[in-house]
C-alpha cells in the first residue's frame, strides 16, 4: 500500500466518522425533542387547551425517532381527530379559495364555499362540543374574511360584466346574473339588500337590451330574449315581471306603429311572431294579444267594406296581407267572385289586363250561370267565360268575327239561346247596300259553334225555329227578296225565297184591283218616254218603283182602277196602270 493511498483511506474514514457523529447528534436531538413535545402535549392536555395539545400530538406522532408513549399519543389524537379534521380542512380552504380568487373560478369558490359550511355544520352546532374549537381554529385561519373579501371581489367583477353586456340579444353566456344570485344574502348586507340591487341591475340590464333590439327593428330577436329571459329566471327561480312588462310595451308600439303606416303585412308577421311566442311562454291573456285581436277584426272589417264599395283590389291586398294571421283565403275567394261577376270581363282569358277586350258583353243568371261574358280582342277574335253556380269557370275561344272592323253591336240574345238550349251571341255588322250582316254563335260545351251568318235587314225567328230575311243578300244582286232560313245539322242554311206577291196572268190583271200581285212580262218604253209592260198581248203602264229596267222581268206591285193614255205600236189606247213596288230579273223564271 503506497502512502498516497493510505493518505486517501484515513481521510475517507475520518468523514465517515463525522457523518455518524452528526447523524448520531441529529437523533439525539429528535428523541429529545420528541419526549418534550409529548410531555408538554401532555401538559397542555391536561390544562384543558386541547388545540395546541392537538399540535403538539401531532408533532409528537410525526416523530419517528424513538418510540415513546406511541399508544398514549395514538389515542389521543384519535379523541383529538375533530379538531385535526376542522384544521386541514380550513388550512385546504385557505389555499383553495386563494387559488380560485386568484383565477377567477368562481363555480369552484362556491364548492369551497359549500365545504365551509358543511364544515360549520358538523362542529359549529350550538353548545356542541367542539363549537368553541372551531371559533378559535376559524379565527386563526383568517377564512371568514378571505371569503368577504372574495365575495366582494367576485360581485364587483359580476356587477361590472352586468353593466357592460347591454347591447345585443341574450347569451347563453350570462353567468354573471346566476353567480350574482349565489353570492349569500349576508355579502350584500341583507337579504334585502341584495334583492334591491338586483332587481335594480337586472331590469336595466334586460329592458336596456330588449329595448335596443326593438329599436332595431329586430322584433322576432326581442321576442327570442324575452324568452331565453323568462326561462332562465325560471330555472333560477327568481321572478322577474318586467321583462315580459317591456315585451308588451314593445310589441304595443311596433303594433301600433304598424297600423298607423297601413303596413298590414308587417303588422300580421309581427302579430303572427308575437302569438309564436305567447303560446311558447304560456300567456293565454295579454294587452298585446287583445289589440293583435281587435286590429285583425277592424283590417278584416274594413276590406268587406272595400269589396261592398266594389273597391276589390285593395280589399284582396288587404286580405293577402293578412293572410299569415288569419286564414283570409275564404274572404279572398268571395272577393275575387264578386269582382268577377261586377267586371265579368274579368273571367276572360287575360281579362285582368286593361284594354285587353272590346266590345264586352255580360249577362247574370242566365242558362244556369252566375254570369256569362263574351268579348272580342283587337283582331276580332270572339271569346267567351262562364262562371257556372259552383263558381267554376268554363272559357271558350272562336275565330274572327267576319266583317269585324264594321261591327256594329255584341249581344246575348234570349231568343236566339232559348231555341238553342245554349247562350247565343249575336254580332251585327254593317256590309254593302246598307243592308246588315247577323252572326250568331252558340256557346256550346265544346267550343264556340256558328249557328248562322245571315245578311238582310233584319231577321225573325219564326214559331217553327225557321228565320225570315226581308232584303236578304243571296248573291245574286236582286234585292228586296226575302229569304227563308232553316236549321239543319245545328247551322241555319237557306231554304226557300217567300213570295209575298201572288203570281197571276197579265190577262187577269184588272180582275185584282188592289191586291199584291207579280206577273211576268216584258218592259218597254212607248212614244211618250214610258214604261210599259207587254204580256199575252195587253199593254200596261208602269208607274211607281220601276227604275230602267226593261225586257223580260217579274213586276209586283198593285193594280188600282186607274187608266191612262199611252202611245204603242197600234197607236194611241188607254191601258190599265200598274202601281210597282219591285221590278225582279227574269231569272225566276215564268
Amino acid at each position: 500500500m503506497t502512502f498516497k493511498q493510505l493518505i486517501t483511506l484515513r481521510n475517507f474514514m475520518i468523514i465517515l466518522c463525522i457523518c455518524m457523529l452528526v447523524l448520531l447528534g441529529q437523533k439525539v436531538f429528535l428523541i429529545a425533542d420528541k419526549i418534550q413535545i409529548t410531555k408538554e402535549a401532555d401538559r397542555l392536555y391536561a390544562a384543558g387547551d386541547l388545540i395546541n395539545a392537538e399540535n403538539q400530538y401531532r408533532q409528537a406522532a410525526a416523530n419517528y425517532s424513538i418510540d415513546y408513549q406511541e399508544e398514549r399519543v395514538a389515542k389521543r389524537l384519535d379523541e383529538l381527530a375533530p379538531i385535526t379534521d376542522i384544521r386541514k380542512v380550513l388550512n385546504v380552504l385557505v389555499a383553495s379559495t386563494n387559488e380560485e380568487a386568484a383565477t377567477k373560478d368562481f363555480a369552484g369558490f362556491m364548492k369551497s364555499y359549500q365545504a365551509l359550511l358543511s364544515l360549520k355544520a358538523t362542529y359549529m352546532k350550538p353548545d356542541g362540543p367542539y363549537e368553541s374549537y372551531y371559533r378559535q381554529l376559524s379565527s386563526a385561519s383568517g377564512i371568514s374574511d378571505q371569503f368577504t373579501s372574495y365575495f366582494r371581489q367576485f360581485k364587483e367583477q359580476f356587477l361590472a360584466e352586468l353593466a357592460q353586456n347591454q347591447s345585443g340579444g341574450v347569451s347563453n353566456e350570462e353567468n354573471f346574473k346566476w353567480n350574482l344570485l349565489q353570492i349569500p344574502d349576508a355579502y350584500y348586507g341583507s337579504a334585502a339588500s341584495k334583492e334591491d340591487l338586483l332587481t335594480s341591475k337586472f331590469k336595466s340590464h334586460d329592458t336596456a337590451i330588449l329595448k335596443s333590439l326593438a329599436g332595431a327593428g329586430n322584433f322576432t330577436g326581442m321576442l327570442e330574449s324575452t324568452l331565453s329571459l323568462m326561462s332562465a329566471y325560471s330555472q333560477h327561480n327568481y321572478e322577474a315581471p318586467w321583462v315580459l312588462q317591456q315585451a308588451e310595451s314593445s310589441g304595443k308600439i311596433i303594433l301600433n306603429k304598424d297600423l298607423e303606416g297601413d303596413n298590414i303585412t308587417a303588422f300580421a308577421g309581427h302579430a303572427v311572431a308575437y302569438r309564436n311566442f305567447a303560446g311558447s311562454a304560456g300567456i293565454t291573456s295579454s294587452k298585446v294579444l287583445t289589440l293583435i285581436d281587435t286590429s285583425k277584426a277592424k283590417v278584416l272589417k274594413n276590406a268587406k267594406r272595400l269589396t261592398t264599395k266594389g273597391q276589390y283590389a285593395e280589399a284582396i291586398q288587404l286580405y293577402g296581407a293578412l293572410a299569415p294571421l288569419e286564414d283570409t283565403s275564404t274572404n279572398i275567394a268571395a272577393a275575387r267572385l264578386a269582382w268577377n261577376i261586377a267586371e265579368p270581363v274579368r273571367l276572360l282569358p287575360g281579362g285582368e289586363e286593361q284594354g285587353k277586350y272590346d266590345n264586352v258583353i255580360s249577362r247574370k243568371e242566365l242558362s244556369g250561370t252566375k254570369v256569362i261574358v263574351a268579348g272580342t280582342d283587337n283582331s276580332g277574335v270572339l271569346y267567351y267565360a262562364a262562371m257556372n253556380n259552383d263558381d267554376n269557370v268554363v272559357t271558350l275561344t272562336g275565330n274572327s268575327l267576319p266583317r269585324f272592323e264594321s261591327l256594329r253591336s255584341l249581344t246575348f240574345n234570349e231568343q236566339l239561346a232559348t231555341s238553342s238550349g245554349v247562350p247565343v251571341v249575336l254580332a251585327q255588322s254593317e256590309v254593302e247596300g246598307g243592308r246588315t250582316l247577323f252572326t250568331a254563335y252558340e256557346m256550346k260545351s265544346n267550343g264556340i259553334s256558328q249557328l248562322f251568318s245571315l245578311a238582310g235587314d233584319s231577321y225573325e225567328l219564326q214559331p217553327d225555329d225557321s228565320i225570315l230575311v226581308p232584303n236578304a243578300d243571296l248573291g245574286d244582286g236582286v234585292d228586296g227578296q226575302t229569304a227563308l232560313y232553316r236549321k239543319v245539322d245545328g247551322i241555319y242554311q237557306f231554304a226557300e225565297i217567300v213570295q209575298e206577291y201572288a203570281v197571276i196572268s197579265a190577262s187577269d190583271l184588272t180582275t185584282h184591283p188592289f191586291e199584291k200581285v207579280s206577273f211576268h212580262c216584258e218592259i218597254v218604253v212607248d212614244n211618250f218616254g214610258n214604261s210599259l209592260a207587254y204580256s199575252d198581248g195587253n199593254y200596261f203602264l208602269l208607274q211607281g218603283e220601276v227604275g230602267s229596267v226593261t225586257g223580260n222581268a217579274l213586276v209586283s206591285g198593285q193594280y188600282q182602277n186607274g187608266y191612262e193614255l199611252v202611245g204603242t205600236d197600234m197607236g194611241e189606247q188607254y191601258v190599265p196602270v200598274f202601281i210597282v213596288e219591285s221590278v225582279g230579273s227574269m231569272s225566276f223564271g215564268r
